[in-house]
């Protein structure tokens, strides 16, 4: 695909898409292999390797290249395939997303360095984006989640940025929807927001987001999908219905539970989720029951994909 068709492709629903281990604690990559074939047919637009809810954080960047190489063959147009390569320095975070482009990425979702936070302001970022978008030659995405990162980028500062030709969107995942609503306003009519959050799905398309990249679509791809479809086909009702029959899952999982309940649900689904990596800690007993409750309240069949 060329540039201009892979930015007319960020839309829809994005998975990011969990990372199995073994019992050593490596990745299981016949169990993500086997979970991207499912994956591919539920419907989403498109998926994205060591995001947070893949624990990009604590992937080496062999890792993740190598999650790319599996990925690659299975994900095929239209669908696109995107990598998590923020690094803490503009030096690596260019050279790694280099590397994820040549193994094939369609596009780099690049999280806001955050280590020296203090010195983070508007013109650090400001610099920081440009310089690696000046540096690829495909799409950079920005990556806002304050909530892990302690760094909240102004609409201001993301407005500016995405006047660059080669930074195409934001991922904005603080689940702040007026706050989404000030970025589009402020941002150039052709600049991708893509939602972070599953509580503000339907509101964030309302408002003009693109689309959403949905921790949930782990284990309940096809009901994310059917929102957006369902708002895209103008069923308003419908779409409205699923995003509250969702809502309360989301948060008793995904907002309670965090990345290890993510794992867990995507386990009872018939997916593979497995252990999360030390030092995230699996789920208590007490938190498990949780998150089967949560499922079988949403009406979500165990054992087998998610059917709507």
């Amino acid at each position: 695909m060329t540039r201009e068709e892979v930015v007319s492709k960020i839309k829809g629903i994005f998975l990011p898409i969990l990372t199995p281990y073994s019992r050593r604690g490596d990745i299981d990559l016949t169990a993500f292999r086997r979970n991207l074939r499912r994956y591919a047919k539920e419907g989403v637009n498109g998926v994205i390797v060591a995001g947070s809810t893949g624990e990009g954080p604590y992937l080496t960047e062999d890792e993740r290249l190598r999650l790319l190489d599996v990925a690659r063959p299975i994900i095929r147009s239209p669908q696109l395939l995107m990598a998590g390569t923020g690094l803490e320095t503009t030096r690596q975070t260019i050279q790694l997303s280099r590397e994820a482009i040549a193994r094939g990425a369609d596009a780099v979702l690049v999280l806001t360095p955050a280590y020296f936070k203090p010195r983070m302001d508007s013109g650090a970022l400001t610099t920081h984006f440009r310089a690696v978008a000046d540096g690829l030659p495909r799409p950079l995405l920005i990556y806002s989640i304050p909530q892990f990162t302690g760094i909240q980028m102004e609409a201001a500062t993301i407005a500016r940025l995405s006047r660059h030709p080669n930074i195409a969107g934001l991922k904005e995942s603080s689940g702040n929807i007026e706050f989404l609503r000030d970025v589009m306003r402020r941002s150039r009519s052709k600049f991708r927001v893509l939602a972070g959050s599953a509580l503000i799905l339907l509101d964030a398309l309302e408002a003009g987001a693109a689309g959403a990249v949905l921790g949930p679509a782990n284990y309940i791809p096809g009901l994310c999908a059917k929102i957006y479809d369902c708002y895209c086909r103008g069923e308003k009702e419908s779409a409205r219905a699923l995003q509250r029959r969702i809502e309360p899952m989301v948060r008793d999982i995904n907002v309670r539970c965090g990345v290890p309940g993510v794992k867990y649900a995507a386990d009872l689904c018939g997916y593979t989720g497995g252990m999360p990596r030390a030092p995230l800690a699996p789920l208590t007993s007490a938190e498990r029951g949780w998150v089967k409750a949560a499922l079988k309240k949403a009406r979500i069949p165990l054992g087998r994909r998610d059917v709507v």
